[in-house]
């Protein structure tokens, strides 16, 4: 267990470690920017133990519901807060200008966003539309609308017209304003293809971290990722936050394929048995997030051996849902809460606080 530490404590320990680092695009957070509430103080896994017993089933709300409503939209994690979810799964990369956006891809998908007009006027950059976020600046990004069509394979997925991409700064307000007190959020950064590891892994969890200081979120969050370089990181320069190893399954994690894989952070896995629990055991990791069909009872028994929840993603049908809280999982990542909100009625289990309003 790692040490509980104050408020302030928290913040001078992170002031500590990232000052030095730095970049210009990047600032340490000064004292009256914002501080860690009062829940900083409690110890990692008190923020993230759940079990289905206990009450505290965790509903991840996957891009704030992308089954529901447009993915990764305020209006889609301000739905997620009304309906009432445990915590808001999001996604961040950093901008040209160094900003924090809450978005999946890589680039700004055409079958996702559309240009409406340049940032600028004669912007030699427009269109902007399928470039990469790493070569647009907020303003420019701001500019596209991504919330004109439906998501192809989301029937039901209810389109947020004219939807602008979020700061990560702005979900944190948006859960302010909503006085949502007992919503988490479980915040992935995301590094291209081909440079996990890198520079780039570097820069955005330094911002991201920055952020969630910054907002004084770091008692209610958990920084989830692929690129395990970047869980890394997060330990040196914040050690009391929780960070969650994602995994796709053995052939991701490159389970008998000799030699150190880039995204596990310069391990192999065979050194640990090919084991996803043993791995972020031994990495000081606070909870396991498996691609849902690699769940096996197995891996759940030993992850709970070691303290870890096992909270699987991505569970889109009720079917699924059961069968993954029969082997005994901590909690779901669901592009559908309301599906999963209704069985976790049907099953008994106490459901999280709906925010309907401000207070």
């Amino acid at each position: 267990m790692r040490k509980v530490l104050t408020a302030a404590a928290a913040v001078a320990l992170f002031t500590a470690a990232i000052g030095s680092t730095a970049g210009p695009a990047v600032a340490a957070p000064s004292a009256d920017a914002g501080t860690p509430s009062s829940n900083a103080a409690r110890t990692a896994t008190s923020a993230i133990k759940t079990n289905e017993g206990n009450g505290s089933f965790d509903l991840q709300s996957h891009r704030g519901g992308r089954g529901e409503w447009t993915e990764e939209s305020l209006a889609a994690f301000a739905n997620s807060l009304k309906l009432g979810v445990s915590t808001l799964e999001l996604d961040t990369h950093l901008t040209e200008d160094g900003k924090v956006i809450v978005w999946h891809d890589d680039t700004m998908q055409a079958n996702k966003c559309a240009d409406t007009a340049p940032a600028t006027p004669n912007d030699p950059e427009f269109p902007y539309a399928g470039d990469r976020v790493a070569e647009l600046s907020l303003a420019q990004i701001r500019t596209l609308n991504c919330g004109y069509t439906q998501l192809a394979g989301y029937p039901e997925q209810q389109v947020i017209e004219g939807n602008r991409i979020a700061e990560l700064k702005d979900v944190f307000q948006l859960v302010r304003d909503l006085g949502a007190k007992k919503v988490r959020f479980n915040v992935e950064t995301k590094v291209e293809d081909g440079q996990a590891g890198g520079e780039s892994s570097v820069t955005l969890t330094k911002a991201v971290v920055t952020e969630i200081y910054m907002a004084g979120m770091s008692g209610r969050t958990t920084v989830q990722s692929f690129d395990w370089s970047t869980l890394n990181y997060t330990r040196k320069i914040a050690p009391q936050l929780p960070v969650v190893a994602l995994s796709s399954g053995d052939g991701w994690l490159q389970v008998g394929k000799p030699g150190a894989a880039p995204e596990l952070g310069g391990i192999d896995i065979d050194d640990y048995d090919g084991s996803l629990a043993k791995a972020a055991k031994a990495l000081g990791y606070d909870v396991i997030s498996p691609m849902f069909r690699s769940v096996t009872p197995q891996m759940i028994a030993e992850a709970h051996e070691y303290g870890l929840p096992v909270i699987p993603w991505t569970v889109n049908t009720t079917a699924d849902m059961a069968n993954l809280m029969d082997l005994g999982v901590d909690g779901i990542i669901t592009d559908y809460p309301t599906r999963l909100r209704t069985l976790m009625e049907e099953r008994g289990l106490k459901l999280p606080k709906a925010y309907a309003a401000a207070g």
